[in-house]
């Protein structure tokens, strides 16, 4: 992980889950047996990142998912 990190590399896939288990993860969340929605925290637009990244940092973010939604604003 130090390498990916020092060479600020992007790492893609999934990690535990193979992907024909996806059908069914999707109709979970069709049934509402899971919530994934929950999971987002708060949605900003374009102009709010310059803030916004730094802060995800520090000790007073709060925990979810922020979305970037280039529409805002």
């Amino acid at each position: 992980m130090s390498r990916i990190i020092a060479w600020e590399l992007a790492v893609l896939g999934t990690h535990g889950m193979p992907a024909h288990d996806y059908p069914e993860l999707l109709q979970w969340a069709r049934d509402g047996r899971i919530r994934p929605d929950l999971l987002v925290t708060r949605t900003i637009g374009l102009e709010d990142i310059v803030e916004a990244l730094p802060a995800m940092s520090g000790a007073k973010h709060p925990a979810g998912v922020t979305l970037i939604n280039p529409k805002l604003g």
